[in-house]
């Protein structure tokens, strides 16, 4: 890989969708951090439909305060869904229960399909809440943010490396593939193109492997000794008390449907 011109990540927003400045972007980055992860608990251990139902409300609503592209934003949910979609279609015919269905002597169960329901809902939800709160914060952002969480300081920088070296790896690989393309390559269900993509994926490794150690001599003739230094000051307000407050009453909302509905 060439060390030239990197071509820089200014936000985990490889991954965002957002469209403008909006009212949500003010809020501290350890509360948007904090709130998301205890709303992704309560979501995913979830079991009612009500209460998931309305964990994406809330989502939804969220991701219309921080102003998210919709073009973009469904874009990126269709490429889970599509995942979310194969469940569906499986989990009746998977999970034993009261048939509603039968398709080619398989029958399909009301309780499978549910499940499938619960699954969508869960990750709609999550998905479009870090969309919302988290895929927009800059990189510095999200490691200073973490680091006063007290997260392992070595995850830190693994999950900020692998952010800012995603488009490099991109770059390489579209590379190597008009490379490919340039000698006519052709992608078949064969032989000879599973081992084409096999010496691609090979080539991808080493070549990153010799990036990353001339980026830590890089690094090192600056000084770096293996500690995150944070220089994103960061101070807590008033509308971050009101948004933790604010999560933490429709997170505890959930939860109760939850237990009203079991009882």
């Amino acid at each position: 890989m060439s060390a030239a011109n990197p071509k820089p990540l200014t936000s985990i927003s490889t991954f965002s969708a957002v469209a403008k400045q909006s009212l949500l972007q003010k809020i501290d980055p350890r509360a948007r951090i904090a709130c998301t992860l205890l709303f992704a608990f309560a979501v995913v251990l979830s079991e009612q439909l009500i209460a998931l139902i309305f964990a994406l409300t809330i989502s939804v609503i969220v991701a219309v305060v921080a102003k998210l592209a919709v073009a973009k934003t469904l874009k990126k949910l269709a490429a889970m869904d599509i995942f979310m979609l194969y469940l569906l279609l499986m989990l009746p015919f998977t999970v034993p229960g009261d048939g509603f269905i039968m398709l080619f002597g398989f029958q399909g169960s009301w309780q499978g399909l549910e499940q499938g329901i619960k699954i969508t809902l869960k990750a709609n939800a999550v998905v479009l809440m870090l969309f919302a709160t988290v895929a927009n914060l800059s990189s510095s952002a999200l490691g200073s943010a973490l680091q006063a969480l007290k997260v392992s300081n070595k995850l830190i920088q693994l999950l900020l490396f692998t952010l800012r070296y995603l488009s490099v790896i991109e770059d390489e690989y579209k590379r190597l593939r008009r490379s490919m393309r340039a000698r006519a390559f052709v992608m078949k269900f064969n032989w000879h193109s599973w081992k084409s993509i096999g010496n691609l994926i090979a080539m991808l490794l080493v070549r990153s492997m010799h990036r990353s150690q001339r980026i830590l001599k890089a690094m090192k003739c600056r000084g770096y000794n293996g500690q995150l230094v944070s220089y994103l000051p960061m101070r807590w307000q008033p509308i971050d008390s009101a948004y933790c407050a604010a999560m933490a009453l429709l997170t505890t909302v959930i939860i109760v449907i939850n237990f009203i509905h079991v009882s």
